[in-house]
Order: structure tokens, then C-alpha cells, then sequence
């Protein structure tokens, strides 16, 4: 018997096969008169192989009556094909290289590449702000303290000048000079001595009342008498044992010829101190030398006292060659990388200060890690993002391909479950309709 139903109202009906004569005929549905063609359905023709036929031992071949055991052969490459739909059927296809990292490359490339130039960009440009700002700060600092230092020698080489101009000091009578020196030194207390020199370098006056004295070996003496305008004399005072300076000037006659030479020892406890005193962090400090490289301020009191010799110092080295001011980066006595900055004044003497670079740049250094931390952070999100977006691409794809998947291989049950209202369930809705048409198809075919 076949089972057959009708398209238009589902009425079923049962003919028997073997009074249809012919291939087909056509039957009249008695509900809704739909005129329905029913085929008769033909025997499979299969060929086989030969049969392998096993004879039970004993018993002659034709004989009918006997029980044969027939082993028939599977065709070839039936079981090819079944162990190829049992693979398939065994799990979802593996890919190496899928959607959600090409997905997530691609999203990483085109967000992270405008941050990175971005970043990169603000990075670089606000270390080298940072970095000016403090080259600046050190820039300024030294002018300060330089500053200090010119207009301290300035103002005691103009009263030295403008004494040695007196007619009392000009006439180089001890009696008129004595009252001149000792004013000097009432006013202006730092001066400790002030005094006068004949052309042979013996003193003539002096503020202190003390011994006259021959002073025709000092350098200062020397040199006014050779033609200079000014000289000094930088050393450490025998009494006070604190860093002094001796600053002479020559005394000249109307002719503009020099008679005698002028000079005034003074403290430089000030300006010393002012220049030991400035610190900045652990390592950064200010030291001032005269124009032969000599200690006159530095905060080891042990290099004032021995007067020593830094010329050899990267600072000073570079200054000297190179001359006004000048910047540097170098290594200090214990091997680590350090900023500097000096400037030369019109005296040749050099104010300078020094830094290591891990104090001197430490904003530098912070705004560094805080910026690779903030893009290793925006890495991070994007990252998670892209990689969470490929996902909800991908999902339902790979949803999909393996429904495609056990459809193909007959499973026409399977819960497809995607409703979203993009491409994707569009997709998923032509699934739905194809599995429901196939579904129907074996439905009729069982039927008949």
C-alpha cells in the first residue's frame, strides 16, 4: 500500500500499487476536487558484485534444498563515502586562520594605528617640552646665581676704581691714603683689607694699622703694573681660613701713567655661600670657579679649602673650548648619566650646576610611564573590544555552518535558534525555510 497527500488540504489517501495500471494514474480528492497524479514506484536496480557464496563442506553445490550463506561486497567507494559523512558528522570543521583573528587584526589596525601616531606624536612632544622646561629651569638657575656673583665683583671693582681716582690715593701719601683706606673698609666690612703699592711693590698705606709689607711677588701686583685695568687673586684667607678674593686696580698720575696700585682682600663668604647653598634633589648642586679652573664656591668645603683644580671638569672643559654658556650631558664621578650647565662671565669665571639625570628628568621619566601606561591600556580595551566583536560575527556564522552541516549530512532536526534582524538572521531565516522544504520533500517521499 501507498500513502499519499493532497497538496491542497492534506486529506491522506492509501491505493495499492499493484492495481495502477501502467506507471502512473491520477485519483480525484473527494474534499477539495484536486486531481492527484500517483507514480508507481519502480524497483531499485542496484548492481551488485558477484556474490561471494560459501558452501557448507560435505554438501553437493546444486543442491536446492541446501542452506547457502551469502557474504555480498559493498560497492566501491560506498565506504569511502560513509567514512567521509561520519567525519563530518563526528563535529564542527576546525579552521586554521578564521574570521575572529582576521576580524581582530583588522579592528586593532584600524583603531590602534591613528592612536599610535597620535600617541607617539604627543609622546615625543611633551618629553621634549619636559626636557626644555628643565634645561630652562637649570638655564635660569645659573643665570641667577652668575648674576649674583658679576654684580657682587662689580660693584667692589668700582669702589676699588673709584677710590684709586682720589687725589688722597693719587698723591701716594701714606697719611692722605690711610684715611681713604679706612672709610673703605668702615663702609664696605667684607673689604678686611684695603691698601696701596708703590711702582716696586712696597706697601704704602693700609686700613689695619699692621706692619707695612712687600708685596712685589703677587701676581695681581705683577700684572696692574704690566698694563691690566684690573687683577685678582683668588686664595684662603691665613686668619679666617675661608675662600677669599684680592682684587687690584692701578693708581694712575694725570700723564695717565701708572703710579702705584690699588688692591682691597674681601671675604666672599656671600657669594660663596649662595652658590654651595643651592641643592636641588639629592644630586644636584652649584660650584663656581675662577678663570684658571680654581674652587672659589663648591659643597665640599674640602675643595674650597685646597682651592682645586677643575678644569678638567666636563663643564668647564666644554665652556672653555666653546665659550658664554653651555649645556651638557655626561657622566659624573660615579659613572651615572648627568645634566649640566655653565656659564662663563666676563671675568672668566664659570658658574655651573649639575644633576643626574634620573632626578634632573624625573617628571620626564613619570610622564613616560604614564603614557605607556595609558597606550598599554588602550591596547588592552581595544583588544578586548575587537576580539568581543568578532565573536558576535562570528558566532552565528560558525552557528550556522555547522547547522548547513548536520543538514547535510540528513539531520533535518536540528535547532538553528538565531533571531536577529541583520544579514546574519536573514540568513539564518533562509536556513529555517530550506530545512522546513526538505523536511516536506521527506515527508512526501515517505508517504508515497
Amino acid at each position: 500500500m501507498k500513502e499519499i497527500i493532497c497538496d491542497k488540504c492534506g486529506k491522506k489517501y492509501k491505493i495499492d500499487e499493484t492495481k495502477i495500471k501502467g506507471d502512473s494514474a491520477k485519483l480525484k480528492c473527494k474534499d477539495c476536487d484536486n486531481v492527484l497524479t500517483v507514480t508507481k514506484d519502480a524497483p531499485a536496480a542496484v548492481k551488485m558484485p558477484a556474490p561471494d557464496v560459501s558452501v557448507r563442506p560435505g554438501k553437493p553445490e546444486d543442491d536446492s534444498s541446501y542452506e547457502q550463506t551469502v557474504t555480498l561486497a559493498a560497492p566501491k567507494g560506498l565506504e569511502k563515502k560513509k567514512e567521509g559523512a561520519l567525519r563530518a558528522s563526528a563535529g564542527p570543521i576546525k579552521v586554521k586562520f578564521g574570521l575572529s583573528p582576521k576580524i581582530v587584526i583588522v579592528m586593532l589596525l584600524i583603531s590602534l594605528m591613528p592612536i599610535t601616531l597620535y600617541w607617539s606624536f604627543t609622546f615625543r612632544e611633551s618629553s621634549r617640552l619636559i626636557r626644555m622646561d628643565t634645561q630652562l629651569l637649570m638655564a635660569q638657575t645659573v643665570q641667577g646665581l652668575g648674576g649674583q656673583v658679576d654684580e657682587w665683583l662689580d660693584k667692589n671693582i668700582l669702589i676699588l676704581k673709584t677710590a684709586a681716582r682720589l687725589n688722597d690715593i693719587a698723591s701716594m701719601d701714606r697719611v692722605k691714603q690711610e684715611h681713604i683706606l679706612k672709610a673703605i673698609n668702615q663702609e664696605y666690612p667684607w673689604m678686611y683689607l684695603v691698601f696701596t703699592l708703590g711702582v716696586d711693590g712696597s706697601n704704602i698705606g693700609r686700613n689695619d694699622g699692621k706692619p707695612l709689607t712687600d708685596y712685589s711677588d703677587r701676581s695681581y701686583y705683577k700684572e696692574v703694573m704690566q698694563g691690566k685695568d684690573l687683577s685678582w687673586q683668588v686664595l684662603i684667607g691665613k686668619t679666617s681660613k675661608k675662600p677669599a678674593v684680592v682684587l687690584a686696580v692701578p693708581i694712575k698720575a694725570v700723564d695717565n701713567s701708572i703710579i702705584g696700585v690699588m688692591a682691597a682682600a674681601m671675604n666672599i663668604d656671600e657669594i660663596s655661600t649662595t652658590v654651595a647653598a643651592w641643592k636641588k634633589g639629592k644630586t644636584g648642586f652649584a660650584f663656581l670657579v675662577d678663570e684658571k679652573g680654581k674652587v672659589v664656591s663648591h659643597q665640599i668645603p674640602g675643595f674650597v679649602l685646597e682651592q682645586k683644580d677643575l678644569s678638567s671638569h666636563p663643564l668647564i672643559s666644554a665652556i672653555r673650548k666653546k665659550g658664554k654658556e653651555v649645556s651638557l650631558n655626561f657622566n659624573n664621578d660615579n659613572g651615572k648619566p648627568t645634566y649640566g650647565y655653565a656659564k662663563i662671565n666676563k671675568y672668566g669665571w664659570v658658574t655651573a650646576i649639575q644633576q643626574e639625570d634620573e632626578e634632573a628628568f624625573a617628571l620626564l621619566k613619570r610622564n613616560q610611564i604614564f603614557a605607556l601606561s595609558i597606550f598599554g591600556f588602550t591596547i588592552i580595551i581595544v583588544s578586548l573590544i575587537a576580539w568581543l566583536s568578532a565573536s558576535t560575527i562570528v558566532k552565528p556564522i560558525t552557528q550556522l555552518t555547522n547547522a548547513a552541516e548536520r543538514m547535510s549530512m540528513g539531520d533535518l532536526q536540528v535547532n538553528i535558534g538565531i533571531e536577529s534582524k541583520d544579514e546574519i538572521g536573514l540568513l539564518a531565516q533562509a536556513l529555517n525555510r530550506m530545512q522546513t522544504s526538505l523536511n516536506m520533500a521527506m515527508e512526501r517521499m515517505r508517504k508515497k
